[in-house]
């Protein structure tokens, strides 16, 4: 069993806000990142959001010109340079997320610590309740 102090609880808080707040910021900065890749020389060019979802396609008159199956692959081309390129910088934004002394896998711990005891101090309450006179 362990035995939380009111600081404790206030530091796993303050410590679980200051993550939110943080989180929330990667999200904006990744909401807005735009990957771009393109293939036959420039005739096609493609732009993917971090989800790797396509945010336009631009094709050249003279990319029009091309056979289909080249077309197709310029295309498939272009978009996985666009979703590599996204990808990329999600992974520049992710790394330059600080370490803390306090991670993640050590907040979960302490926060089911934290909830186990304090289901057992409940426990224990509404027990005194029911034995009461």
């Amino acid at each position: 069993m362990h035995d939380f102090a009111p600081e404790d609880l206030e530091r796993i808080t303050a410590r679980a806000e200051e993550m939110l707040v943080h989180v929330e910021q990667l999200k904006n900065e990744i909401d807005v990142v735009v990957g771009r890749g393109e293939a036959a020389d420039g005739q096609v060019r493609v732009t993917a959001g971090a989800s790797g979802r396509l945010v336009n396609v631009e094709l050249t008159p003279r990319a029009l010109r091309l056979d289909s199956r080249l077309l197709a692959e310029a295309l498939l081309r272009a978009a996985q340079e666009a979703h590599d390129d996204a990808a990329r910088q999600v992974d520049r934004i992710m790394a330059g997320t600080p370490a803390d002394d306090l991670d993640a896998e050590h907040f979960t711990s302490m926060l089911e610590s934290f909830e186990a005891s304090m289901a057992e101090q409940l426990k224990d309450i509404e027990d005194r309740h029911r034995n009461a006179p």
